[in-house]
C-alpha cells in the first residue's frame, strides 16, 4: 500500500506541474519587494505591456545591479554595475548611449559654458577641477569589450553586434563618481560637513542608460543641471558605508535586520531627540571604526532611477497609512523641528492616493537633506516646521508624475513641476 501510494502521490504531483506550467503559472509570483527581478511579469500591474495605451506602444526595459563602496575619507564612490537592457523597440539597435550627469558640474563643460554666457563664473572643488564626475573603465557587452565616445555627460557605445528588436543584451561595467563641493553650480550630488561628519546625497551618480522612444529615438540631451528622463525597470544596488553611517535609499531594504537591529533602530528614533536644543550637538550613537562598514541593499521594481543619502547624524522618524511607510531621515540637531515630518509625509501619501490615483510604493522617504530635489521613493528635503510643510507636500507630490508616468521632464517639463504645484496646494489645503 505503501508503495502504491508513493506512486499515486508522484503522478499526481507531475499532473499539477504540468497543469501549472502550461497555464503559465511557473513563472515566479510578483513581487516588488525582494529579488528576483518580477517587473516584466505578467502579474505586475504596474508593467506597461499589462496597461498599454494602444497596440503599437512600446517602451524598453532595464535591470541594473550596483555594487558600490563609498569611501567617507576620499569622497569617492568606486562600483560595479552590470546592466540588462530589453529592446522591445520594432528597430534594430547597432550604438546605444548612457548619461554620465556628473560629467556636467567641471570646466569646459556645455553646463560650464551655459554658466558663463549667464555671467557666471563657477567654482569648482579639488575633483571637479581634475574634471572627475563619473569615469567608467572595463565595458563590456555580452562579455566583449567596445568602442566608446565620450561627449561630456553623454557616453556613446558601439555594440558588437545588432541588438533586434525583441532580443536583451547585458552591459558591464567599473565605475567611479566622485562627490565634491564646489560652489556656484546647481549640483543635486551633494557632500557637506553635518557637525563634523559628512553628509552624502547619492543622486544621479550612476552610469544610466538613455531613453530609446518612438518620439525622439534615442534622448541624449546635455545634462545642464535641470531635469530628467529614465527607462522603468529594476534595481539592485548594494551600498557599502562605514558603519556609523544612517542610510536611505529607492526601493526596499532587504536586510534591514542586519543593518537596523531594532535595538539600534529604538536608539535613532527621532522621539528621543524631540527636547534637543535646535542645532546642538548631536550624540554618538555608533562610534566611527575606520575600516568598519556595512552594506544597505536594495530591491526596487516600476522605477526609473536610484537615490540615496547617508549621514552619521541621521535619526529616524516613522508613520503608516494602510501598507504605506514614511520615514522621515534626520540631523539630529534638527530633530525638535522635525517631529511631524513622517506623520506629514503619509498624510500626503493619503490625500494624493485617495483623490489622485494610489501610491504604488511601499514607502516614502522625506530626509533632512539641504536639498528640494525627487527621486523615486526619496525626496531630499530642507527647512523645518512649519515652513517645510510646502516642500515636503512638494516632493512627494513629484511622486505621481515624475515618479509613476515618468514623462520626458527635459521636453514637458509643465507636466512635471506644473502638476506637481497644484498637488501641493491641494495637499496643503486638504490636510
Amino acid at each position: 500500500p505503501n508503495y502504491l501510494n508513493n506512486i499515486m502521490y508522484k503522478k499526481l504531483l507531475t499532473t499539477l506541474l504540468t497543469i501549472l506550467c502550461v497555464s503559465g503559472f511557473s513563472q515566479q509570483k510578483y513581487d516588488a519587494l525582494s529579488s528576483p527581478n518580477t517587473y516584466r511579469n505578467i502579474d505586475n500591474p504596474n508593467y506597461w505591456k499589462n496597461k498599454m495605451p494602444h497596440a503599437a506602444y512600446w517602451q524598453q526595459d532595464v535591470h541594473y545591479n550596483i555594487t558600490a563602496n563609498i569611501d567617507e575619507t576620499t569622497d569617492i564612490i568606486s562600483a560595479n554595475q552590470s546592466l540588462t537592457y530589453w529592446n522591445n523597440s520594432p528597430d534594430n539597435l547597432d550604438i546605444v548611449y548612457f548619461h554620465l550627469y556628473q560629467n556636467a558640474f567641471q570646466p569646459d563643460s556645455y553646463y560650464d559654458d551655459l554658466q558663463k554666457q549667464n555671467g557666471k563664473s563657477p567654482k569648482y572643488g579639488m575633483y571637479e577641477s581634475q574634471k572627475l564626475g563619473t569615469v567608467v573603465n572595463n565595458l563590456k557587452v555580452d562579455g566583449v569589450e567596445v568602442k566608446t565616445e565620450i561627449d561630456n555627460t553623454i557616453m556613446k557605445v558601439y555594440l558588437p553586434t545588432s541588438l533586434n528588436s525583441g532580443d536583451s543584451i547585458s552591459f558591464s561595467m567599473d565605475f567611479q563618481t566622485y562627490f565634491d563641493n564646489g560652489g556656484d553650480v546647481r549640483r543635486r550630488m551633494a557632500l557637506f560637513n553635518a557637525w563634523g561628519y559628512k553628509h552624502y546625497n547619492g543622486v544621479h551618480w550612476y552610469p544610466r542608460i538613455c531613453v530609446y522612444d518612438s518620439k525622439f529615438g534615442w534622448t541624449k540631451d546635455q545634462h545642464l543641471g535641470k531635469e530628467f528622463y529614465g527607462d522603468f525597470g529594476t534595481f539592485d544596488v548594494e551600498l557599502n558605508f562605514a558603519s556609523n553611517f544612517v542610510v536611505e535609499a529607492t526601493g526596499f531594504l532587504t536586510n534591514r535586520e542586519e543593518v537596523l537591529p531594532k535595538e539600534l533602530r529604538e536608539k535613532l528614533d527621532i522621539t528621543n531627540f524631540k527636547d534637543k536644543e535646535w542645532k546642538s550637538t548631536p550624540s554618538v550613537i555608533t562610534p566611527y571604526k575606520k575600516g568598519e562598514t556595512k552594506t544597505w541593499k536594495y530591491h526596487a521594481e516600476n522605477v526609473h532611477d536610484f537615490a540615496f543619502t547617508a549621514d552619521p547624524t541621521y535619526r529616524i522618524g516613522e508613520s503608516w497609512w494602510e501598507d504605506k511607510v514614511c520615514y522621515s531621515l534626520v540631523q539630529e540637531p534638527h530633530a525638535s523641528r522635525w517631529e511631524n515630518a513622517a506623520d506629514f509625509g503619509v498624510n500626503c501619501i493619503k490625500v494624493f492616493s485617495e483623490d489622485f490615483g494610489r501610491y504604488v510604493y511601499h514607502k516614502i522617504i522625506v530626509a533632512d537633506a539641504r536639498s528640494g530635489m525627487e527621486y523615486p521613493m526619496i525626496t531630499l528635503d530642507g527647512g523645518s516646521d512649519p515652513g517645510y510643510r510646502g516642500l515636503l507636500a512638494h516632493e512627494i507630490g513629484h511622486m505621481w508624475f515624475f515618479g509613476q508616468v515618468g514623462n520626458n521632464e527635459t521636453y514637458r517639463a509643465l507636466l512635471d513641476e506644473g502638476f506637481t504645484q497644484f498637488l501641493t496646494a491641494w495637499a496643503l489645503i486638504k490636510i
